[in-house]
This record gives C-alpha cells, structure tokens and sequence, in this order.
C-alpha cells in the first residue's frame, strides 16, 4: 500500500525546501493528488519527480 506524504513530508524526502517543492507543483513539474485545498503525494509521485526534474538526479 502507498504512503501519503504532506508537503513537508514530501520535501524532506525530496530533500529540497518546502517552497520549492510548492513551486514545482504550482508549475505542473511534479505530480500530486489534490482533494479540495488538501495536497498529498504518494510514492509513486514522488518518483516521478526524480524523473522530470534534473536537479533532483543527484539527490537519491
């Protein structure tokens, strides 16, 4: 089963700021599921974020 992660759940994973990650999903960059105002990313984004951002290549 898929974990879900919040924002700042989701960044320190990420390890980027909080704001960028909110940036990046402003911009479409990294996918999310959205419920109303509440925004959640699974593991399944999250790894698609490795994918579409190059900044993230060197983090993992």
């Amino acid at each position: 089963m898929s974990q879900d992660y919040t924002y700042a759940e989701a960044a320190a994973k990420l390890r980027i700021a909080e704001t960028t990650l909110r940036r990046w999903v402003s911009k479409g960059r990294v996918p999310c599921q959205r419920l109303g105002r509440l925004v959640r990313f699974t593991d399944e984004d999250l790894a698609a974020a490795y994918k579409r951002c190059p900044a993230l290549a060197g983090r993992r």
